[in-house]
């Protein structure tokens, strides 16, 4: 019988608190994002804007980090600091940039700028450029029925939260009694009035939960 390889029937955490596994390897383990120095050069400069001095989490950030009993936790806040950045990174990453929503979508850019003005397309500043979130696409074209409800969404919101209500599961729109994504229902559903309204109440719920 072969000796067990110990790694194998232990933890990430374990192997990485018993020096088995350096830190960079184990945030690439557990995250699945391959991390570099140059991404975690980002993350200390995110955290090092967050001294005592700068502005507070904001609402939505603290209600999460209350959510998860991570208040009055200095170490845990920082783990969900570092946790939002890299699946920031990982928005930004997976994101299109104009030219690239004009090509999926078979337009011209201007006609993308135009949605984008109109609001049936929604994107955030990253430097200097415009990204569309992966959200809205599949691998053809757009989300159908998308375009009717996309308005709604205040152009404020973080990206984050906007892809997450996106495709995170609603326990309003159910398919076969299981909750589906708005993406899902959308894309499933044949665009009825009745359809496009219950995605409009859970996006409606949602600014009420932001504001």
């Amino acid at each position: 019988m072969g000796v067990m390889n110990e790694a194998t029937d232990t933890s990430t955490e374990d192997r990485y608190l018993r020096g088995d596994l350096g830190f960079e390897d184990a945030l690439r383990e557990v995250t699945g994002t391959d991390v570099g120095r140059q991404f975690f050069a980002q993350i200390l400069h995110s955290l090092a804007d967050r001294n005592p001095a700068a502005p507070p989490l904001s609402d939505h950030d603290t209600a999460l980090l209350d959510q998860a009993a991570f208040v009055d936790d200095p170490a845990a806040a920082t783990a969900a600091r570092v946790n939002r950045d890299i699946r920031m990174q990982e928005l930004v990453r997976s994101s299109l940039s104009i030219a690239e929503a004009a090509d999926r979508l078979g337009v011209t850019a201007a006609r993308i700028r135009q949605r984008l003005g109109e609001g049936t397309l929604w994107a955030f500043q990253s430097g200097r450029n415009r990204l569309l979130l992966p959200a809205q696409f599949t691998d053809t074209g757009a989300v159908p029925h998308l375009d009717q409800v996309m308005p709604l969404l205040a152009k404020d919101l973080h990206p984050l939260t906007v892809q997450a209500l996106l495709t995170l599961p609603q326990p309003s729109l159910t398919v076969e009694g299981r909750p589906v994504s708005i993406v899902a229902w959308l894309t499933g559903s044949a665009g009825t009035a009745a359809d496009i309204e219950q995605v409009i109440d859970v996006i409606t719920a949602a600014e009420w939960e932001s504001a």
